[in-house]
């Protein structure tokens, strides 16, 4: 397990989505958007995220990449944790 700032996070995640034709650039960005809101909606946002290594990044990325595929982006920020 290791900690990542949530800047750094952020950053991980949305480099890997750029990398998905299906998401590019913009849908990269629009992960960050909806990430910005799930943090607003929480007490307290973290600033430190743990990870239990390098493939919570990618997991993040694909669990994305599926909701998008099938149309269920609410349901996944609905789900979504850390």
């Amino acid at each position: 397990m290791f900690k990542i700032s949530k800047e750094d996070f952020i950053f991980e995640v949305k480099e890997e989505l750029s990398c998905y034709d299906e998401i590019g650039r913009e849908g990269a960005e629009k992960w960050v958007e909806g990430f910005n809101k799930w943090c607003l909606g929480r007490k307290k946002t973290p600033e430190k995220i743990t990870l239990k290594d390098e493939s919570d990044i990618f997991e993040t990325a694909d669990r994305y990449l599926e909701a998008v595929e099938e149309g269920k982006t609410a349901e996944y920020w609905k789900k979504f944790s850390l």
